[in-house]
């Protein structure tokens, strides 16, 4: 996505290294959004045959806000 990328730390008045930045979006970039929703609509698809859990009377087996996801299983084997 961008050429060229480089990132330091600091911590207090320390600056570590630059480092090359090898893949990845930045913070707040417009592209963000679109690419979350390509790459987790695939996730999302493999979990239409798995019940997750009953809420109110509804199976609920995922949660999505924004770039954040939270996938749900009754037990350790459903994962």
């Amino acid at each position: 996505m961008y050429w060229e990328q480089t990132a330091a730390m600091r911590i207090e008045n320390k600056t570590s290294t630059f480092q090359d930045i090898k893949r990845g979006v930045r913070q707040g970039c417009v592209l963000s959004p679109d690419l979350f929703s390509l790459y987790s609509e695939i996730i999302m698809r493999n979990l239409e045959n798995h019940p997750g859990i009953k809420v109110g009377g509804q199976n609920i087996n995922n949660l999505r806000y924004a770039d954040d996801t939270v996938l749900i299983a009754e037990n350790k084997e459903d994962r």
